[in-house]
């Protein structure tokens, strides 16, 4: 059995079970909580599928994944909007500050990342050879930011008496570890070429196919209840720090509107 014969099998399985969970989103209503997870699984289901039914060497699956691979990236970070306005439901202007620092974290890496790898491109290349070089680039750069800006949110949650659900804390926990195994993937591939591109392959679509199914099963209208607090703190000290995130949250509040 060989590596395209797996991972066609694995993105069938991947893409019936995003279909699947959608599904059950959208009769538990779990879509209105979460539009844009919602809109992830529904962009997954055929994306999934449709490496395992095209020629992935034709010209027709070049352009498909040219121009579907950007609509990721866009859906991505919307995603990751959502849970921060989630996260920091209760502190409107803490939430628009965090928006803003994101898609500026997004930006600067994205070009960094392309910066770093415009020296390696060839000047004698074909136009797909020098898209992949591009898709590659700004691939890397946009997961590894969105890795660490969830990263770093959960962290600071953490650190304060920020009550949330199971399903937010699900979500964050599986974005953050595929962002992350995206931007490992890349950065291997990069240093070791194509010979561990087939191992990165069923790796990374395994992975995607075991979150799809986590969401499945864990996703659930019950998990909306279940409240989960990362810190513990006593009255008097959670009084205290909440009255502080007030009073930042105020402050933010007061910046010019586009902020917000």
């Amino acid at each position: 059995m060989t590596s395209h014969t797996v991972i066609s099998g694995i993105e069938v399985v991947a893409g019936v079970f995003a279909a699947l969970t959608a599904v059950r989103m959208r009769r538990s209503g779990l879509y209105r909580r979460y539009p844009f997870l919602f809109a992830y699984l529904l962009f997954q289901a055929p994306f999934s599928i449709t490496p395992a039914i095209m020629n992935l060497a034709s010209r027709a699956y070049f352009w498909y994944w040219e121009v579907s691979t950007p609509i990721e990236w866009m859906i991505e970070i919307l995603v990751v909007r959502e849970l921060c306005g989630l996260v920091l439901e209760r502190f409107r202007g803490l939430a628009s500050l965090g928006r803003w620092s994101m898609y500026a974290g997004v930006a600067l890496a994205a070009a960094i990342s392309l910066a770093t790898l415009l020296p390696r491109i060839p000047n004698a290349v074909t136009h797909r050879s020098r898209m992949l070089f591009y898709w590659f680039a700004g691939d890397r750069g946009i997961h590894l930011a969105l890795a660490i800006f969830l990263l770093l949110m959960m962290l600071l949650a953490s650190r304060y008496p920020v009550p949330l659900n199971r399903n937010v804390v699900l979500n964050a926990a599986m974005f953050t570890l595929l962002f992350f195994a995206n931007t490992l993937a890349s950065l291997l591939r990069t240093i070791f070429d194509m010979r561990v591109a087939a191992l990165l392959d069923v790796g990374l679509t395994g992975l995607g196919a075991v979150s799809l199914i986590i969401w499945f099963f864990a996703l659930t209208p019950e998990g909306e209840k279940d409240r989960i607090e990362l810190a513990h703190f006593r009255p008097e000290n959670e009084a205290r720090i909440l009255q502080q995130l007030d009073h930042i949250n105020r402050l933010v509040l007061r910046l010019p509107s586009y902020i917000h």
